[in-house]
């Protein structure tokens, strides 16, 4: 396809695949979250390597945004942006609210499902990155103002400035609270403060290139980040599992997932990726957002039949069953999420025509009225 970045494409469709494992890995901490911590722990250091997968998402959203030519006007870009992010979220909003009405036998409810739909985090636990992206892609235009405007030096010194007052503050805050200190309550930034900083990141990383001998260091950094996730991890759980080490507000993924950048920025060009499998990247990449919104309730189904031809109740079993659920998962996310993109299409592309017939027909009125 024609202006397509392949980097970034590789990057979105490899997130969405450590997204999914995320989910997978969770279900398997729980088992022995409480009842065997080196397992546990074992099971949490394959966690840590999924962590870049979110703020790469947001990344590349800035990568590409932030730089982009602007619309003629914020009306025509809401217009433009937003409804492919807010119609998604209600149709997806829909099914996952029938389908946990159906899991818990509660019957259907319209006021219930306004209330979940219109609370941030949703229907389901992971469409939290949508409202995030929503609240997002409303700033967006105005961010890109502010990002362009900067100088390389100024954009690193706030990237720099809003990490040490969002993520760091935070875990400091976090872990005081934990051993019975006060430190730095209400001081830190939000959490959407932080996901911005990862869309000026994305621009940086994008629009910048890191001397090699800056990268090298940038890896070894991230490599340690990501073998300190569930050490923190251990030190922070009591009798609940809390990822706070895991998170994007965490201090932890913000080096791998630079890493993760530039290795696939300056590396990427030099793999000889077959034609099919570049398809697929792309494919990937493109309907990622779909991927994302279906994968849970196929995840939970897959996870359910799974565990009835191979017990959950040994080590070597879980094991086996992290990968295979990931593979089936994800195959059926991705026909899924194919499916779901061309009936959607179709249905646009039909409404758009009745939309521009029907204005036709009241302008033919007009006229033939005056």
């Amino acid at each position: 396809m024609k202006n397509r970045v392949k980097y970034c494409d590789a990057l979105k469709a490899m997130s969405i695949v450590l997204v999914i494992l995320i989910h997978v890995f969770a279900i398997y901490r729980d088992i022995y979250f409480n009842s065997n911590k080196l397992y546990y722990t074992i099971i949490s250091y394959g966690d840590s390597f999924t962590r870049v997968a979110v703020p790469i998402f947001f990344m590349i959203t800035g990568a590409f945004m932030l730089g982009k030519k602007p619309e003629k006007s914020y009306k025509e870009y809401l217009f433009k942006r937003i409804p492919k992010l807010v119609i998604p979220l209600i149709i997806f909003s829909v099914i996952y609210y029938i389908y946990e009405s159906y899991k818990s036998s509660q019957s259907l409810s319209i006021l219930r499902f306004f209330q979940e739909v219109t609370t941030y985090g949703g229907v389901k636990y992971h469409f939290w990155f949508m409202y995030e992206m929503i609240r997002i892609y409303l700033l967006i235009p105005f961010i890109s103002v502010l990002a362009k405007s900067l100088k390389r030096k100024e954009l690193k010194n706030l990237i720099i400035l809003i990490f040490i007052m969002g993520n760091l503050i935070n875990m400091a805050q976090l872990f005081s609270w934990k051993y019975g200190l006060n430190l730095f309550y209400g001081v830190s930034l939000s959490s959407f403060a932080i996901c911005i900083n990862y869309l000026l990141l994305g621009y940086y990383l994008y629009k910048y290139n890191i001397k090699e001998k800056t990268r090298k260091k940038i890896y070894i950094l991230g490599i340690i980040s990501i073998l300190l996730i569930p050490v923190f991890d251990l030190l922070y759980n009591d009798s609940i599992r809390s990822d706070i080490s895991y998170v994007i507000t965490s201090i932890f993924p913000i080096l791998p997932s630079i890493a993760t950048f530039i290795l696939f920025k300056n590396k990427y060009a030099n793999l000889r990726v077959p034609d099919r499998l570049e398809k697929i990247i792309t494919t990937t990449s493109t309907n990622s957002l779909y991927i994302y919104m279906i994968h849970v309730i196929i995840l939970e189904y897959v996870n359910k039949y799974l565990a009835l031809l191979i017990p959950q109740d040994r080590f070597i079993h879980n094991i086996i069953l992290i990968p295979i659920t990931l593979i089936i998962t994800f195959i059926l996310s991705y026909i899924g999420a194919i499916i779901f993109d061309y009936f959607y299409k179709k249905i646009a592309k039909t409404l758009t025509k009745l939309l521009r017939c029907n204005r036709y027909i009241k302008r033919r009125k007009i006229y033939e009225e005056s």
